[in-house]
């Protein structure tokens, strides 16, 4: 395949006229085109009276040889996972966030069958008990905003942007689509999917999980494990009816930065563990119209809300820096 990049364009398009303007514009023969698919869209806003989209494009075309000025795409391969004595494996993944779900289903993609313990709920009882405490203040300490399958970002939009150029990245976002998600999320320069899209794409991803031969256990909690010559043996479970023991060749702990105790069991252990830097944020409203005024200027192309990204590092190492940016009506943003 060939990839365009840097096409610039000045008014709202749906695909078909997309590729009708790309063809024209690169002199492209459209009885050549076999498929082609958006890599890439992103708004520059950087001139306010430049304001226009920005496509990266993919095509495969019959006749490559005619295009040879455009540049090949280049084949990115993940590393392969190699397993041996598969029988052998009992794989028990602890938390069923974003790394706890992503590694319960790579395992299975690779012939291993996990269990998956979390102490929350699964995410569709999960958004009843929000829902709840949204009501009424009725908190579920195991079960809420931060805590339950899919993790803290099932509640806050679903935003998909990370600092970090990874193969697994497009990965990531192959799968999401694989399990509802809007195919627009692979080429999106900030993609999002929605809490109410993600919702049914965490069950989706549960459901094919458990079809394969995985198994979910939640409102379940692991209080111990058994370490016998420096090997894992086996985790203790408490659940809401009693407490028991399944064993295990192999923990991952996809616990996150909250479960308190069970980072206190593990220092117990004698478990290494690294300290790591953590953030301190605070909330700030804007108003959406003014956001949308200070990025776009007055372009009349029907752009989504806008937001935005700040940094300010110092000296000392220490920074300052946006993480969460979320538009709509009130536009927030927290440091």
């Amino acid at each position: 395949m060939i990839r365009i990049t840097n096409i610039k364009i000045y008014e709202d398009l749906d695909n078909n006229n997309l590729i009708n303007v790309v063809t024209k514009k690169f002199k492209i023969d459209k009885n050549d085109i076999i498929e082609w698919h958006i890599v890439k869209k992103s708004i520059d806003a950087r001139k306010k009276d430049n304001v226009h989209y920005n496509y990266s494009i993919d095509l495969k075309l019959k006749n490559e040889s005619k295009y040879n000025k455009f540049d090949k795409v280049k084949k990115i391969s993940l590393p392969s996972i190699k397993i041996n004595n598969l029988n052998s494996k009992k794989v028990v993944v602890i938390g069923s966030g974003p790394s706890g779900l992503f590694s319960a289903l790579t395992l299975i993609q690779n012939g291993i069958k996990p269990i998956v313990i979390e102490q929350g709920s699964p995410v569709e009882e999960r958004e009843q008990q929000v829902e709840v405490f949204r009501k009424t203040g009725k908190l579920d300490t195991l079960s809420n905003v931060q805590f339950g399958e899919g993790g803290a970002g099932t509640f806050s939009d679903g935003k998909l942007t990370t600092g970090i150029h990874s193969p697994f990245c497009k990965k990531v976002l192959e799968e999401f689509v694989n399990f509802g998600a809007p195919e627009e999320i692979l080429y999106l320069a900030k993609p999002h999917i929605g809490t109410d899209k993600l919702i049914k794409v965490i069950k989706n991803m549960r459901e094919y999980i458990i079809s394969k031969g995985g198994k979910f256990l939640f409102n379940t909690k692991v209080i111990d494990f058994n370490i016998n010559d420096n090997k894992i043996s086996s985790v203790i479970c408490k659940d809401t009816n009693s407490t028991y023991e399944i064993s295990a060749s192999h923990i991952i702990l996809a616990i996150g930065h909250s479960s308190r105790d069970t980072f206190q069991k593990l220092y117990e252990k004698g478990i290494n563990m690294e300290k790591k830097n953590f953030s301190v944020g605070v909330r700030i409203e804007h108003l959406q119209e003014d956001i949308n005024k200070a990025q776009y200027g007055n372009s009349k192309l029907k752009l989504p809300p806008a937001d935005y990204k700040l940094s300010y590092h110092l000296p000392n190492g220490r920074s300052c820096y946006t993480f969460c940016m979320c538009p709509g009506r009130r536009c927030y943003c927290i440091f």
